[in-house]
C-alpha cells in the first residue's frame, strides 16, 4: 500500500510534462455546474490550485482575477478545460451533459446533485464512460448516486457536503427564543430537500417547535407554498438545502419579506439570493482540493474511480446575516443572532452589488480562501495528499463492511 502511494505521487509530479507534449490528444476536462457563482467558483479555485501544483495546467493559463477563477486552455496547456453552467435551469441539465459528451470528454466534474445525476444517467449505459468526479453534493446516497462510499458506479467518485441541521434549526430561536412555529419548504423530488426537511422536523420538534411542512414539485409552486405556510402562522421559514429552493429563493423571500417573516436557508449562498440568514457548509475550497487531487491522480493514470471512495467533507458551520434584506423589511436582528453571525451582507449602492464582510476569523478564512487559494509546492503537499488518497481506497474489506451494513439496513 505505502509503496503504491509513493509511486503514485512520483507519477503525479512527472506525468504532466509527458501530457504537455500531446497537441491533439490532450485530456479533456469539462466542469458542469448547476449555478454560476459561489460554490462553483470556490470549488474550481481549489481544483485548479491542485492541477497547477501538479503541472496539469500552466500558471499563465489562469485569469489574473482570481474571483473569476477562469482558465483558458492555450495550445501548450497540458489539458483542455471547459466549463458549462445551467444558471439554475433544471431543464437544461441533460442538454449541457449531452453537449459535453458530444465532445468526448475524458472527465466530467459535476457541481450539485442534479447535475451529477444527469451525468450519471447519460453515461450509465456507455461502454467506456468518462470519469465523473462530483462536488457540492449533499446526499449522494439518498439521491441514488451511490449506495455507500465504496458501493457506487465504477466511473464515479467525488466529495460529499454535510449539513449540520441541528445547529441550523436552533438559529431562529436565537432571533426569538419565544418562537413556537416555523415552516419548511422542500422539493418533493430532491433527496437533499426531503432529507433536510425530515431533519428540520425532527430537530425542531425536539426543541419544542411546531414545524409546518410544504412539499413542492416545481418553481411555480414556491410562492403559493410560502403563502400557505404564512397562513398557518409560521414565525420564520427555514429552508433545507435543495436545489429548487436555491433557484427559487427570490420567490420565497419576496413573499415572506412582504409579511415580515424572516427566511433562514441552510446554505451561505442563500444570502446572495435574498435569505435573511444563510448558514451552512463552507469548506468549498477544500472540496475543490479533494476533487482536484482525485482528478490529478486520474490524469496521471494512477487512480481508478472504481476503487476510490466518496470523501465526506465535514466542517464548521458559518452563519451570515443579510443586512440589506433586513433593512428592506424593517427587520431587526436580535443581539444573540448578531453575536453568532460570522459574516454580514450589505449592498454597495455605488456599484449596485452585494458586499459580504467577514465578522469572525472563521468567516475571514472562508471568504478569503474560497476565492484566493494559492497553489502549494509539491514538496509541501505530497505527504498530505498521500494520506488523503490512502483514506479513500476501497479495499475488499471496506467494500464488504459497507455491503454488510446495507444488507443489515434492508433486513
Amino acid at each position: 500500500m505505502f509503496r503504491y502511494l509513493i509511486i503514485m505521487t512520483i507519477s503525479l509530479s512527472l506525468a504532466a510534462p509527458a501530457i504537455a507534449q500531446q497537441s491533439e490528444d490532450k485530456p479533456s476536462v469539462w466542469l458542469l455546474s448547476f449555478y454560476p457563482f459561489g460554490p462553483t467558483n470556490a470549488i474550481q479555485t481549489g481544483m485548479l490550485d491542485v492541477l497547477e501544483a501538479y503541472g496539469f495546467i500552466n500558471p499563465e493559463d489562469r485569469s489574473d482575477q482570481r474571483m473569476q477563477v477562469m482558465i483558458e486552455s492555450a495550445d501548450n496547456s497540458p489539458i483542455q478545460f471547459n466549463r458549462l453552467e445551467a444558471n439554475f435551469e433544471l431543464d437544461r441539465l441533460r442538454e449541457l451533459v449531452a453537449f459535453a459528451l458530444d465532445n468526448e470528454p475524458d472527465v466530467l466534474v459535476t457541481i450539485s446533485a442534479p447535475m451529477t445525476l444527469a451525468a450519471l444517467q447519460a453515461t450509465s449505459d456507455m461502454d467506456d464512460p468518462p470519469a465523473i468526479f462530483f462536488a457540492d453534493v449533499y446526499n449522494p446516497y439518498e439521491a441514488g448516486i451511490a449506495e455507500a462510499p465504496c458501493i457506487k458506479p465504477a466511473h464515479v467518485s467525488g466529495a460529499q457536503s454535510v449539513v449540520d441541521y441541528e445547529a441550523i434549526v436552533s438559529l431562529p430561536l436565537l432571533q426569538n427564543h419565544d418562537m413556537t412555529t416555523i415552516g419548511a419548504i422542500h422539493n418533493a423530488g430532491d433527496a437533499s430537500g426531503a432529507y433536510g426537511a425530515g431533519q428540520i422536523a425532527a430537530v425542531g420538534e425536539a426543541l419544542g417547535l411546531t414545524v409546518e411542512q410544504a412539499a413542492v414539485n416545481s418553481l411555480a409552486d414556491l410562492a403559493l407554498a410560502t403563502e400557505g405556510l404564512i397562513s398557518k402562522g409560521v414565525e420564520a421559514i427555514l429552508l433545507p438545502m435543495d436545489y429548487m429552493n436555491l433557484a427559487g429563493l427570490p420567490l420565497i423571500s419576496g413573499v415572506a419579506n412582504d409579511q415580515d417573516i424572516p427566511v433562514f436557508f441552510a446554505s451561505l449562498d442563500g444570502l446572495i439570493l435574498g435569505a435573511t440568514v444563510g448558514a451552512g457548509f463552507s469548506q468549498l475550497l477544500e472540496q475543490g482540493d479533494a476533487v482536484g487531487l482525485m482528478l490529478a491522480a486520474y490524469l496521471a493514470g494512477e487512480l481508478d474511480p472504481a476503487s476510490t471512495g466518496i470523501s465526506a467533507q465535514v466542517g464548521d458551520m458559518v452563519v451570515g446575516i443579510n443586512m440589506h434584506t433586513a433593512e428592506q423589511m424593517e427587520f431587526s436582528f436580535s443581539q444573540a443572532l448578531q453575536d453568532r453571525a460570522d459574516m454580514s451582507l450589505t449592498m454597495n449602492e455605488e456599484a449596485g452589488l452585494p458586499s459580504i464582510m467577514p465578522i469572525s476569523p472563521a468567516a475571514q478564512a472562508a471568504i478569503g480562501q474560497a476565492f484566493f487559494g494559492r497553489p502549494e509546492p509539491l514538496e509541501a503537499r505530497q505527504e498530505r495528499d498521500r494520506a488523503f488518497l490512502a483514506g479513500l481506497e476501497c479495499s475488499a474489506e471496506r467494500i464488504a463492511e459497507q455491503q454488510a451494513e446495507l444488507d443489515a439496513m434492508e433486513g
